[in-house]
């Protein structure tokens, strides 16, 4: 995996590509001052058919985002199975990030599985997740780290459902159920750090619900 030569030189494209994914179009659309920070911030990484951009075991520091191309996170096995494939737009990598935890699956980018299927290579964003969590400097403002935040536990509590779905189990949907749901006044600080604790509670729900015998990952 290396970073796009063009990132510099190319800025439509640039922007273009990141334009797939909510979260930067809500902080563009919102304040320029930060959307330039938010550009300067960003990591735009290819990588070949069949590379590896997560390894499991990995120290964690990148969230990610998929802006071309298709990911497979592998299972265990000889070979390894493909247990989820990651689409453009799909944020991936928190749920190691929000635990503090080594990385949990390896995922690379999609081979040709027939003679007839077109390998394409893929393109990535990558952030610093502490940016946005506990930062020692304030680059971003309340709201774009609010805005980062609602987005992960938007993602997660979706991948929740997909689980609960797939694999009813009383006892898991007790604890979602026990995940409070901030009530406060709206972009606040006090919401911030609500959306924190939520997020990882969910993301600690969610590897539970993965580990299921009648489930499969839904998100890494």
């Amino acid at each position: 995996m290396k970073q796009a030569e063009w990132q510099r030189s190319q800025q439509a494209r640039v922007e273009s590509l990141l334009s797939g994914v909510p979260f930067f179009n809500e902080v563009s659309r919102d304040d320029a001052d930060q959307r330039a920070l938010l550009l300067a911030g960003t990591r735009i990484l290819e990588a070949a058919p069949g590379e590896v951009v997560i390894r499991a075991g990995a120290e964690a520091s990148g969230l990610y985002f998929l802006l071309r191309g298709e990911l497979w996170v592998l299972g265990e096995g000889t070979p390894p199975p493909v247990v989820y494939r990651v689409s453009p737009g799909e944020v991936f990598g928190a749920l190691s990030l929000l635990l503090a935890t080594p990385r949990s699956a390896t995922l690379k980018v999609a081979e040709k599985v027939a003679e007839e299927d077109q390998a394409k290579p893929a393109v990535l964003a990558r952030l610093s997740f502490a940016d946005f969590d506990e930062p020692r400097v304030a680059l971003f403002s309340l709201a774009t780290r609010l805005a980062l935040f609602h987005m992960l536990v938007h993602q997660i509590r979706w991948a929740v459902e997909v689980q609960r779905l797939a694999a009813p189990d009383a006892e898991l949907e007790a604890a979602l159920r026990k995940i409070p749901v901030y009530q406060g006044e709206k972009g606040t600080a006090q919401e911030l750090a609500a959306l924190r604790e939520q997020a990882r509670a969910l993301a600690a729900l969610l590897c539970r619900w993965n580990d299921h015998p009648r489930a499969g990952p839904a998100m890494t």
